[in-house]
């Protein structure tokens, strides 16, 4: 079977926290979700130093202000230091997922308790208007 629709036109990158150590709470500020059925959520851990708790937050607005936990903290990711060292998890959303007409924007909140190594992106994909932009991506090579 071969397929012609690139990763890129399905899935948009709409943003995150770049890979660093952290030690302070760092979040990936609101993003706007309304345009895709499906989110996925990718954490990449590098050395923790301590344990780190990944919070899925949902707003209605993109500035920065209350913020409601989202899915009853079902979403919620906790890695432990030394244990989830190198690793990569996922959390996958659905639009269905958000509070019924009030959230279109989602938050993605680290909150380290020593210096870990750490990334976040967020990717929208199954978007209602395809391809779907690559402006915020450096490059794509087919």
């Amino acid at each position: 079977m071969s397929y012609t629709e690139r990763f890129t036109e399905g899935w948009a990158y709409l943003g995150g926290i770049n890979p660093a150590s952290y030690n302070t709470v760092q979040d990936t500020g609101n993003l706007l979700c309304e345009e895709y059925a499906r989110l996925a959520i990718i954490v990449h851990a590098g050395v923790m130093g301590g344990n780190c708790g990944f919070d899925i937050e949902e707003a209605t607005t993109s500035v920065a202000g209350t913020r409601a936990q989202f899915d009853s903290g079902n979403k919620d990711l906790d890695l432990v230091a030394t244990t989830d060292d190198n690793t990569v998890s996922v959390i996958e959303i659905k639009a269905e997922e958000f509070t019924v007409g009030t959230y279109s924007y989602i938050n993605v909140e680290c909150t380290p308790a020593a210096a870990s190594i750490f990334s976040v992106q967020v990717w929208g994909g199954e978007a209602r208007h395809k391809p779907v932009s690559t402006t915020t991506l450096d490059s794509v090579t087919d």
